[in-house]
């Protein structure tokens, strides 16, 4: 078990990120992948894929201070994911708070899960639904 093998698989999945590369999406995730959006939405691999073969375009892509703790073959990885996105006409630049679960097997990482939450904001400032002008609640 290496961290440098998981953070490389860190690596090569924000440069498919980066570069719209959905076709790579398939060395990189599990079968029963699973990722989970900042509002809730859950994909599974060819959904997540499928985002790239659409009008989603990322700008920059980055996942900062990325953190390996290992439990058997599974690897939970957190780190800070930076992006400047255009998705159906709107720019979504923003930082989310990432976990990514890799699975290994047959000797290779692949990624199992990942979810975001976010946007980020500092731990003092009111949450989005206390804000005014905010989201109102059902």
């Amino acid at each position: 078990m290496s961290e440098q093998q998981v953070l490389d698989l860190v690596h090569r999945w924000t440069q498919a990120e980066l570069h719209g590369d959905a076709d790579a999406f398939d060395g990189l995730l599990s079968e029963d992948f699973a990722g989970i959006g900042p509002v809730g939405f859950t994909l599974d691999k060819q959904q997540w894929a499928g985002r790239y073969r659409g009008d989603l375009k990322n700008h920059h892509f980055e996942v900062h201070e990325p953190q390996v703790r290992f439990h058997g073959d599974t690897a939970i990885v957190s780190g800070v994911q930076e992006q400047r996105t255009t998705v159906m006409g709107h720019d979504v630049n923003d930082s989310f708070r990432v976990i990514l679960v890799a699975v290994r097997q047959d000797d290779r990482w692949l990624i199992a899960n990942i979810q975001l939450s976010g946007p980020l904001q500092s731990p003092g400032g009111p949450p989005p639904f206390a804000r005014e002008g905010g989201p109102s609640r059902p």
